[in-house]
């Protein structure tokens, strides 16, 4: 089987979400093709994606002379405009790329999409925007990622009621109907030279302590990663609280 890893990307378009995204398939050890109309938005990711070129992505002779349509998956994230989203999403898929996706800021704009045949709408304002409307109504809940019939991935703050009890006690999976996938824990920061002893204004690092077992103990600050439904995640923050 393929890595995802191994297939050929072309981001196209590099405003703050093209140029993020492509910054973090090739961090991830990708090969990008970034593409935009002006110079000054590749260098952002010249020094870290595979290949940057400038033009105008609508000239659809251009597009192949590049070698853009060869990829294996076209990501088109123009935002300025959607006429130039459309004819370069239609082109990609024209040429035989096997994934095009394309960004939309409408229900019309993501209809149009689909009727062309892409293979996913990318709305990044309004998944942001969700995400943050979450966060910010409910407490503890702190990232969502869909993935469809109202499953999704959360991570939450693990409540306070859970610190110091093992996995296997608080039996997640049959109390609430939600997986367990890895715990988020915060990393011990060195003091820097010359630094108070209070650091609350700073951003506090976390990393995955892997693969979780019965016996793996909730720390407090610790954040749980967790797949299920957002109502069953509401149940669990409520009663942990």
């Amino acid at each position: 089987m393929v890595e995802r890893r191994d297939l050929n990307f072309a981001v196209i378009g590099l405003g703050a979400f093209g140029t993020t995204l492509a910054r973090t398939l090739a961090q991830e050890g990708a090969s990008v093709i970034a593409v935009d109309n002006k110079m000054d938005h590749l260098d952002e990711v010249k020094d870290i994606v595979t290949d940057t070129i400038c033009f105008d992505a609508t000239d659809p002779d251009l597009l192949k002379e590049h070698g853009v349509t060869e990829v294996d998956v076209g990501i088109v994230a123009i935002g300025e405009d959607f006429k130039p989203v459309v004819l370069v999403a239609m082109e990609m898929l024209s040429a035989g790329v096997e994934e095009v996706y394309a960004r939309a800021g409408s229900v019309t704009e993501e209809r149009i999409l689909m009727r062309i045949g892409i293979t996913d709408v990318i709305h990044p304002e309004r998944q942001v925007a969700e995400r943050m409307g979450i966060s910010l109504l409910r407490r503890g809940m702190k990232d969502i990622f869909e993935f469809g019939g109202g499953l999704a991935m959360f991570e939450i703050e693990a409540p306070e009621s859970f610190t110091g009890y093992a996995l296997k006690e608080l039996d997640l999976r049959s109390r609430f109907e939600v997986n367990l996938i890895t715990i988020k824990r915060p990393l011990d920061q060195p003091e820097k030279e010359g630094e108070e002893e209070e650091t609350d204004m700073e951003e506090v690092q976390y990393e995955p302590i892997g693969i979780v077992r019965g016996d793996t103990k909730v720390q407090e600050g610790d954040q749980l990663i967790l797949v299920g439904t957002k109502d069953k995640v509401d149940k669990l923050l409520d009663l942990g609280g």
